[in-house]
């Protein structure tokens, strides 16, 4: 199976919508890059002095093992001297929207993420491409992990939400987290949306750090059908065994959502939000 390219959301060219400043109000506060000293899955509370760059667009990170992420981060609002956190968030195949650093979708959910002290980290498709299932998929969540653990999650109690739609969403439910996530703050989750599937991939089982993560299938009523590249696809369906088999791998607070409309009529910034309001309860 090959999750949808949207139609509607496709260029024949890319024309990147760019621009270098930083945005108004982020401060002066220099960009450090500091490892993780806790434990896997342990809650370290920041301070003003803790590691929290400044915003701006057109970031880029060099993995490792080669792998090139280009990514906007956005931290207005953000009280880093309370508990704080990060919404990462990776977009369909073939949009467009993270070429668009400046746009409406991303200030939504930015302003989103600021409303419950989260940082947003929009996170463009690997090495220039508009595709999360491009290349080597096991080799951009290896490098996806160390760009969260290493240079941009704060380490708080208000934990990392990862959220994805479409191919987004599949990179992370068949890739970025399959293997397991106690790489990922405590008080963390996931919100798989209009897809999500496994296909038969075998889930890491949870452990006693993880097995709380709350992971969200947030699927349209009419998101069935879907035609693509590579023949029909379901949203609804991979979302409903992709749910059971994280289950049975032992993530307790896994959930099925079912929203009105198709697969191009989500509401995401809201989607976001409502799931926010779900982590720590």
């Amino acid at each position: 199976m090959i999750s949808p390219r949207p139609d509607h959301a496709t260029t024949p060219a890319r024309r990147r919508v760019r621009t270098t400043a930083l945005r108004a109000g982020a401060g002066l506060l220099a960009v450090a890059v500091l490892a993780l000293s806790a434990p896997p899955a342990q809650a370290v509370i920041t301070s003003s002095a803790g590691w929290h760059p400044t915003s701006g667009t057109d970031r880029t990170f060099h993995a490792d093992n080669g792998v090139t992420l280009n990514y906007h981060y956005y931290a207005e609002g953000v009280d880093w001297d309370r508990p704080a956190g990060a919404v990462f968030y990776f977009d369909g195949d073939g949009t467009t929207r993270a070429e668009q650093p400046e746009g409406r979708f991303a200030a939504r959910l930015a302003e989103v993420a600021a409303d419950t002290n989260r940082a947003f980290v929009f996170v463009e498709a690997p090495n220039g491409t508009r595709s999360w299932r491009a290349g080597d998929t096991a080799a951009t969540a290896e490098a996806v992990r160390e760009f969260a653990t290493t240079n941009i999650t704060p380490t708080t109690d208000a934990g990392v939400l990862m959220a994805g739609y479409s191919g987004g969403a599949e990179f992370l439910s068949r890739s970025l987290l399959r293997h397991g996530m106690d790489w990922l703050p405590a008080g963390s989750g996931a919100a798989f949306i209009g897809g999500g599937g496994t296909y038969g991939k075998p889930i890491a089982e949870a452990t006693s750090a993880t097995a709380a993560t709350g992971l969200s299938w947030v699927v349209g009523d009419q998101d069935g059908a879907y035609a693509t590249g590579s023949g029909s696809w379901s949203a609804k369906a991979a979302a409903a065994e992709a749910e059971a088999e994280y289950r049975d791998a032992g993530y307790d607070e896994t959930q099925r959502i079912t929203t009105l409309g198709a697969h191009t009529d989500y509401d995401i910034p809201a989607v976001v939000a409502n799931r926010l309001s779900e982590l720590g309860k």
